[in-house]
């Protein structure tokens, strides 16, 4: 054999050497790669542990979502004419997107109502009921708080699709305003969302989960991501992660980064929104206008003063 062919099967030989020391360098990091999530999962887990921060029953099902646009929707004054909720209570629309209804007859909620009981309640009586969902009971400026569901979950505190019911000083549900958002767009591909236990990791990373709290509940749903003034927003997929059945915080489940929205500015910000929409001069003329815009501006001198 001449020695030009051994020194190609040399070659050829070392080659083949090498890409099989390659594979199984690759085959090696990538199960020492599972081997360090797997001990970063239970890192957090046991330093949760330790701190006596307990959970229970996290969604174990992996979610693939992406960004949704989603434009505001202008409401039909004929169309809500002609619904029966219509004889009820006398409607103002406002710019096409921005509703209030004062109540004919206004109807009681309970000190102790239930979740179901305000539901039943809030179906008869507000436009397309159907769309949202309860979320609280503000007893300091005493409004219900119902959000609007996009794709089966709640858009969080977005004034774009939100309705308020406002009551007086007997519980009684006097009028309310409405918004509404219209059908959702994905504008990206869908991207794995990060797992309830690496939201609940990133509170704690974040200094906001101390010793001896409970994560009462993790939910997905969506948050306002980009705003425009166009009235078209861009909406990312959170985690909902409530701490001792008391607070919210809010991870992004693609991004995951943490925030929390404070309701009563929330709300105080909606109320003065509102303030704004009805400055028109029809409101001298108008009793059933005039009084809820009084209701309005009470509620912010009360949290003002």
């Amino acid at each position: 054999m001449h020695w030009g062919q051994i020194k190609s099967l040399l070659i050829l030989s070392f080659l083949i050497l090498d890409v099989y020391l390659f594979m199984q360098f690759l085959d090696k990091k990538d199960q020492a790669d599972i081997g360090i999530l797997e001990q970063q999962t239970s890192t957090i887990e046991e330093r949760l542990n330790a701190e006596d921060i307990t959970f229970k029953n996290l969604p174990e099902q992996e979610y693939e979502e992406a960004f949704i646009s989603v434009q505001q929707k202008m409401f039909n004054k004929d169309e809500l004419s002609s619904l029966k909720l219509n004889e009820l209570q006398n409607t103002y629309l406002f710019n096409k997107y921005f509703l209030m209804s004062s109540i004919k007859e206004p109807i009681k909620i309970e000190e102790k109502a239930s979740k179901e009981e305000i539901n039943e309640i809030f179906e008869e009586l507000v436009y397309y009921s159907e769309e949202y969902s309860y979320w609280n009971w503000n007893k300091e400026l005493n409004v219900l708080i119902f959000f609007q569901n996009k794709m089966d979950r709640p858009v969080y505190y977005n004034q774009n699709g939100l309705v308020l019911l406002f009551l007086n000083n007997q519980n009684e549900v006097t009028f309310y305003t409405q918004t509404m958002l219209g059908d959702p767009e994905p504008i990206a591909e869908k991207k794995k969302l990060i797992k309830p236990i690496r939201a609940i990791e990133t509170l704690y990373q974040d200094s906001e989960l101390k010793s001896g709290d409970n994560i009462s509940k993790v939910n997905i749903g969506f948050h306002t991501r980009v705003p425009f003034e166009t009235g078209v927003q861009v909406f990312a997929p959170i985690w909902k992660v409530n701490v001792n059945n008391e607070k919210d915080y809010f991870v992004n489940a693609i991004e995951g980064f943490t925030f929390s929205t404070d309701e009563q500015e929330f709300l105080e910000q909606v109320i003065d929104s509102a303030l704004e929409k009805v400055q028109i001069p029809s409101l001298d003329t108008d009793r059933n206008l005039e009084k809820m815009m009084n209701q309005l501006n009470e509620r912010l001198e009360k949290t003002s003063g």
